[in-house]
């Protein structure tokens, strides 16, 4: 009996440091798709030299939105995807094969290593992590939900394992700044998988988030990268759950500067009847 076949797709924005060796690192199956988000450097280009199919799409904040359309046009039994920052270390060719040859489920998740600041730690509180990046079609489907858009019909899952050398290399976060943008860019979605403040209000919230990242962090070291990274993911919390509570309440700060604005300039008009007003 034949092996099944893979297709295999990456949904591509302004990557083109990182994008070749994501590509050639899925060379082995038998479809690469490429779904582009109208990027301005040259991952179209770097994306036409390898897949098999490059199509351009609008650009849109996250994955979640564009994972349904890349896996309609995958043709294969079997789906392995990633996103741009991330690429399969050498050993997982040679382990999928071999696992699809007599496959025992049919969702797999592997390890990811988590490159935060440019550094990948197994001290950190991120390791290890399992993410869902293969699949028998039909046993997932995508949603647009933020943190939450992997979909699951199957109890027929298993891992991969880290010890055979098995992984994706997540190139994730390249310093505080990108850090910074990404949270701010994907806690803005409203259809997200967010987090709100419990009932003992702000103070109590953000040093609880704190404490709980570094926890899983494995290393005491007040000041060196593993808390460092934990501290982050904890801002990430913060952030989101900040602005699930400025939405619940209706907050619209461009709103309340347009009424100060309008508020002084009335003010300034009582004040100096005879003054000029900059129309």
């Amino acid at each position: 009996m034949p092996a099944p076949k893979i297709s295999a797709f990456v949904i591509s924005y302004n990557r083109a440091n990182i994008l070749g060796t994501c590509l050639r690192a899925l060379s082995f199956a038998d479809e690469l798709v490429v779904v582009d988000k109208s990027s301005t450097d040259a991952s179209r280009t770097i994306a036409g030299a390898y897949a098999n199919h490059v199509v351009t799409v609008p650009w849109t904040p996250t994955v979640e939105e564009t994972r349904t359309l890349a896996l309609s046009l995958c043709r294969h039994e079997w789906i392995l995807f990633m996103d741009d920052d991330e690429c399969l270390s050498a050993e997982a060719e040679q382990h999928i094969l071999a696992e699809l040859e007599n496959p025992k489920a049919d969702i797999y998740e592997f390890p990811l290593r988590h490159y935060i600041l440019g550094l990948h730690n197994e001290r950190a509180y991120y390791w290890p992590e399992h993410h869902v990046r293969l699949f028998r079609r039909g046993a997932v489907t995508f949603s647009r939900t933020v943190h939450a858009g992997i979909l699951r019909h199957s109890d027929r899952e298993a891992r991969f394992s880290a010890d055979d050398g098995v992984c994706i290399h997540h190139l994730s976060h390249q310093d505080v700044t990108g850090w910074i943008e990404k949270t701010n860019r994907y806690t803005s979605r409203p259809d997200r998988a967010g987090i709100k403040l419990g009932p003992d209000g702000f103070a109590a919230f953000a040093h609880q988030r704190i404490d709980h990242w570094m926890a899983r962090t494995a290393d005491d070291s007040p000041d060196g990268y593993p808390a460092a990274a934990a501290l982050l993911r904890a801002v990430y919390d913060m952030v989101d759950a900040l602005k699930a509570w400025e939405a619940e309440r209706g907050l619209d700060g461009a709103a309340r500067f347009q009424k100060v604005c309008e508020d002084l300039d009335e003010a300034r008009r009582r004040s100096c009847p005879t003054s000029r007003t900059m129309q």
